[in-house]
């Protein structure tokens, strides 16, 4: 009896369960005793992994240091300038013209042709020249007249009636003739604006190109030639002993096609020589 009780009691069950809009029946609780089954741990939420990454803030630059103020350069001090040498008075500057007359000068007396007295491009007892007179032999002239200082004009008759005469002897002739000559110009050195004012402005300084021979020769002392070669640096030699400043091929672009003398005085007695023979 009691088992057909329970047949009956299992067939309305099923019955239910397949009806439909019935609830599904409540699962039997589990047994006591029995380890729970763990729970799956939540994921992240979606939102946070679609967030933007923010690059990290920053840190501040560190505090420069205090740098130490550099050392003043130090420059060594300028020596000072050679002394100006005073101009010549009136008996000096007849007496210097006296010599130059006994070596051979030949002055020429034109007023007109004579520098200012005065201003940077005064000449303190000019002396205007062509040529020089020798006590044998014809004189030996220049190209054209030139003026410089007196004291100038004593060392180029000096140079020219002594050391070129003499230079022309040993190659079996005279000297006859200096060509490309220049003396006084009121200019600045070189020709170059802003430049210092030239030896040329206060007839300190003679310019020449060559020296022509008795015997038809043309010497040009700025020009490379083998054939004269030995004139030349005989000429240089003798330039360079006598002169303060001697500027020819080699010196600079200014000097390239001829050769300049001065007598310009410098702090402890320096001479500069600076001429290349080729």
């Amino acid at each position: 009896m009691r088992a057909v009780r329970l047949l009956l009691a299992c067939a309305a069950g099923m019955m239910l369960a397949a009806a439909p809009g019935t609830a599904a029946p409540t699962p039997p609780a589990p047994l006591r005793g029995a380890a729970a089954a763990p729970m799956p741990k939540p994921g992240p939420h979606r939102a946070a992994s679609r967030a933007p990454r923010l690059p990290p803030a920053p840190l501040p630059l560190p505090r420069p240091r205090e740098l130490a103020a550099p050392p003043v350069a130090t420059q060594a001090p300028v020596p000072p300038p050679a002394p100006a040498t005073p101009p010549p008075d009136a008996a000096e500057i007849a007496a210097c013209r006296a010599t130059f007359a006994d070596l051979g000068g030949v002055i020429l007396d034109d007023a007109a042709a004579d520098p200012p007295a005065d201003g940077a491009c005064a000449i303190s007892g000019p002396v205007t020249f062509s040529h020089l007179r020798r006590p044998e032999g014809p004189d030996i002239a220049l190209e054209s007249p030139i003026t410089v200082r007196c004291t100038l004009a004593v060392e180029l008759a000096r140079w020219i009636g002594a050391d070129l005469a003499a230079i022309a002897t040993a190659n079996g002739t005279t000297l006859a003739k200096l060509t490309g000559v220049g003396g006084h110009a009121c200019r600045p050195r070189n020709g170059q604006a802003g430049a210092q004012i030239s030896e040329h402005a206060s007839g300190n300084a003679f310019d020449l190109l060559g020296l022509t021979f008795a015997d038809g020769r043309e010497i040009a002392l700025w020009q490379a030639d083998p054939a004269t070669r030995e004139i030349r640096a005989a000429v240089q030699k003798s330039a360079c002993a006598r002169f303060r400043t001697v500027l020819g091929p080699g010196a600079d672009s200014s000097h390239a096609n001829h050769v300049h003398l001065d007598m310009r005085q410098r702090r402890a007695d320096f001479a500069m020589c600076q001429w290349t023979v080729d």
